[in-house]
C-alpha cells in the first residue's frame, strides 16, 4: 500500500493528541463510515450509534495502527463489523418478539 503522507501525518498528530488532527479525521472520513453504514441500510439512530462506536474504537486503537496510511481501510471494516453486529442484534430481537 503506497503511504499517504497527509494521512499518516494525521493519524500521527491525533494519537499523540493532537486535537486539531483528531477533527480532521472525524470531518474528512465521517463520509466514509455514512456511507458504509447506509449500505446495511440502517436506520439514523443506528447509524449514530455505529459511527459514536466507530470513532471510539479509532480513539482506542489509533496509536497501534501498523499502518497508518491504511487508515480509510481501518475504518471502513470496523464500520462495517459494527453494521454487522448491529443488524444480527436487531434480527435475533426480531426474531425473539415474533416467538420463533
Amino acid at each position: 500500500m503506497r503511504d499517504d503522507p497527509s494521512v499518516v501525518a494525521l493519524v500521527v498528530r491525533a494519537a499523540d493528541g493532537d486535537q486539531r488532527a483528531w477533527d480532521e479525521i472525524v470531518e474528512r472520513y465521517s463520509p466514509l463510515v455514512y456511507r458504509v453504514c447506509t449500505r446495511y441500510r440502517l436506520g439514523r439512530h443506528d447509524i449514530e450509534d455505529v459511527g459514536q462506536t466507530v470513532w471510539l474504537l479509532l480513539v482506542e486503537h489509533l496509536g497501534k495502527l501498523r499502518e497508518p496510511a491504511a487508515l480509510p481501510g481501518w475504518l471502513a471494516t470496523t464500520t462495517a463489523r459494527e453494521c454487522l453486529r448491529t443488524v444480527t442484534v436487531a434480527r435475533k430481537s426480531d426474531r425473539r418478539g415474533t416467538g420463533r
